[in-house]
């Protein structure tokens, strides 16, 4: 006769007891990653944008107005989508990009009824098409 402890009775004897850890778990801040470093083009490119800044258009009224510096905005289909630096339109510093009733940060849900992905997409597009035949 063999006399043993059998498998199940060894999961219960070395089970511990559970204990809630609701609340109790501490999360740090991730430092930003080197895959967050712009690349040469990207880099040109941006540096290109802010030197046309001045005559660049805004996507929405069509206008560059001295008292509201044009903006470059980032085309995204969802917030979580990454930034891609080639996706880029002109917009109306306050009352077009960060404020105002048709903005992307300030009324996201208007903007995304009145300007669609695509749209905006085809702006960028067009703008950086603009850059690489001039370069």
């Amino acid at each position: 006769m063999k006399l043993g402890i059998t498998k199940a009775d060894q999961l219960k004897h070395n089970k511990k007891p559970k204990v809630s850890t609701f609340g109790t778990k501490k999360y740090k801040i991730k430092k930003k990653s080197s895959k967050n470093v712009l690349t040469l083009e990207e880099r040109a490119y941006l540096n290109h944008l802010d030197s046309v800044r001045d005559i660049a258009l805004c996507f929405v009224c069509g206008k560059n107005r001295a008292d509201d510096p044009i903006e470059w905005h980032h085309v995204k289909n969802r917030s979580s989508d990454k930034k891609n630096h080639f996706r880029l339109i002109p917009l109306c510093g306050k009352k077009h990009h960060r404020n105002g009733d048709i903005s992307p940060h300030g009324n996201a849900k208007k903007w995304r009824e009145l300007y669609s992905y695509e749209e905006q997409l085809l702006y960028a597009a067009k703008i950086h098409l603009r850059y690489l035949n001039e370069h």
